[in-house]
């Protein structure tokens, strides 16, 4: 395959390059020529769009085992697909929890068989189960000090810093409020500082607490772009952890940009039912990457942020280094994004069985219109073609 004519993110910035991909990875990144295009069995003209590396979303919930209402691997990776997104790591708090190595390898056998995107595990901690988390050698650990969906919370300081002592990768931590989140930083040890991965960072204050300690940090869209105000638009849908924050709070996250590492979405599915009953979460996959995309048209956001958010750096994070970027040898994931699209979020047209957004009735500018993955068109003009 050879992709023309459309301007790609390449060492950090757009340029005029084509690609040539084979055996699902890029293969050349050069000029056009006459001759590379007479030698491919495919050619894709993308005048007009950006070619962006195939994004990867850190912190997501498919739901299944166990709530296949809300959302299932099928559901979940069409919606992640449509919104840009290539890869996804899932996360442990099912019903079924993901808290030993023979789950975990149900969950990536589910997800082999009805995922049309990638899909990667993030492991439970739970007070016990050390032996399980060495058998498995995870990904990364999830490690749930604040109570949320599911019966996953860690109590025990013993049992937290011994994860802390002899988990080597990443740990993703969900912790609300700066009491507990310092809490967390004085049982680090000093060569286990950088493992620390803050899930769902809603403060300044808390961005501040974990740089200090070499952690990285991960916001959601949700809640850089809504706060407390939207609330009352919102109705019984509003229920999130961590929840809104006040618009103060919102706006002190956005002089923080610099200092965030990742986008994740969190993408939470529930059904209209579940939320009336008082379920925490949004479903985010299919329009982080567009909210982002209208705040650059408006100047609040560079394509680079944009980029290195949602694609280099979780890739870096997390360890995934054959992907993340357009380089020669990555794998073949892009996507093409026209930024000049309009468009209006109705949740009844979206991938996720739960059909809703926070976002509904927003009207959006820039929309995904391709996305290629390992090499091979799977979605385009907003119909899937594999």
């Amino acid at each position: 395959m050879q992709i023309k004519n459309g301007k790609i993110f390449f060492k950090n910035q757009l340029v005029e390059r084509n690609l040539i991909i084979e055996n699902g990875l890029i293969k050349r990144i050069s000029n056009y020529s006459a001759s590379e295009e007479e030698k491919q069995d495919e050619v894709v003209d993308a005048k007009g769009m950006l070619i962006l590396p195939g994004l990867i979303d850190v912190h997501v919930h498919m739901r299944e085992p166990g709530d296949t209402y809300k959302e299932d691997f099928k559901t979940g990776s069409h919606a992640a697909i449509a919104g840009g997104i290539t890869t996804v790591i899932d996360m442990p708090n099912n019903k079924l929890p993901t808290i030993t190595a023979q789950r975990l390898k149900e969950k990536e056998k589910l997800a082999k068989q009805k995922a049309i995107c990638d899909v990667f595990f993030h492991m439970g901690a739970t007070e016990n189960n050390f032996d399980e988390i060495k058998k498995a050698e995870p990904l990364s650990l999830k490690m749930y000090l604040s109570e949320t969906t599911g019966d996953l919370v860690l109590k025990d300081k013993n049992a937290i810093k011994k994860h802390l002592e002899i988990f080597t990768r990443k740990i993703v931590v969900h912790a609300e409020g700066q009491m507990l989140i310092d809490r967390l930083v004085s049982l680090l040890y000093k060569n286990k500082k950088g493992n620390i991965h803050l899930a769902h960072t809603t403060t300044a204050k808390e961005i501040d607490t974990i740089k200090a300690v070499s952690g990285t940090i991960e916001v959601t869209p949700h809640h850089l772009f809504l706060s407390k105000k939207y609330e009352e638009k919102l109705g019984k849908l509003t229920p999130v952890k961590p929840p809104l924050r006040d618009e103060a709070d919102r706006r002190l996250l956005w002089q923080s940009l610099d200092k965030i590492d990742c986008v994740a979405t969190d993408h939470a599915p529930h059904t209209i039912e579940d939320k009336e009953d008082g379920a925490y979460g949004y479903p985010g996959l299919e329009t982080s990457l567009a909210i982002m995309l209208d705040a650059y048209n408006k100047k609040l956001l560079t394509i680079n942020w944009i980029v290195e958010r949602m694609a280099i750096n979780p890739a870096k994070i997390f360890g995934l280094n054959d992907r993340g970027e357009i380089a020669v040898g990555k794998k073949a994931d892009l996507i093409f994004v026209d930024t000049k699209q309009e468009w209006q979020v109705k949740g009844e047209e979206l991938e996720t069985k739960c059909k809703w957004s926070p976002f509904d009735a927003w009207h959006l500018r820039g929309k995904v219109k391709t996305v290629i993955r390992n090499g091979k068109t799977i979605y385009e003009g907003g119909e899937f073609v594999y």
